[in-house]
């Protein structure tokens, strides 16, 4: 017979009849049809701004032009080292104003391409678009839920949302 902490012997207990309950799993309140999304923190919030980004690909859109799928062995080894350096970054870092890492574009001004997308994928109902710059042109596009990147779209040409070109 074992002891508790104290040193106190344990009294022995039986099983009730019919067994252990089980626990009850939480019912979220409200209908599952309800258009309520869960409170996310921005980006501007201190406590984000110093988390390091981490990934999920449970919204990669894997049917059109900027499908992750089209990337090729070489730029696979240069994604795959830029997402290992922006995991070492904090959003605050990736995101602050003016740097070149990140940049987080309203849905409403995307060019009409990238806006029928989302449309088609039934993302319409987003309001920001994050991307981080992967090198030269290439840019990876996603959803930021607080420090966590939720990988949409691979543009290796820099066409989901171009340049402006200087002196035009």
């Amino acid at each position: 017979m074992g002891r508790d902490k104290k040193g106190a012997k344990r009294v022995p207990t039986s099983v009730p009849e019919g067994g252990w309950q089980a626990a009850k799993k939480a019912v979220p309140s409200g209908s599952p049809t309800d258009d309520k999304k869960p409170v996310v923190l921005g980006t501007d919030n201190e406590n984000v701004r110093a988390r390091r980004l981490v990934w999920r690909f449970n919204e990669v859109d894997f049917s059109k032009t900027w499908s992750p799928a089209h990337v090729t062995p070489a730029q696979m080894k240069d994604l795959l080292e830029k997402m290992a350096s922006f995991e070492t970054m904090t959003i605050g870092e990736i995101f602050a104003p003016g740097s070149q890492h990140g940049k987080k574009y309203s849905t409403d001004i995307l060019p009409s391409p990238a806006l029928r997308r989302l449309e088609e994928i039934e993302r319409d109902d987003e309001t920001e678009i994050a991307r981080l710059r992967c090198g030269g042109a290439p840019r990876l596009y996603g959803f930021l839920r607080e420090h966590v990147f939720h990988v949409v779209w691979w543009d290796p040409k820099h066409t989901v949302y171009p340049s402006k070109k200087k002196n035009t």
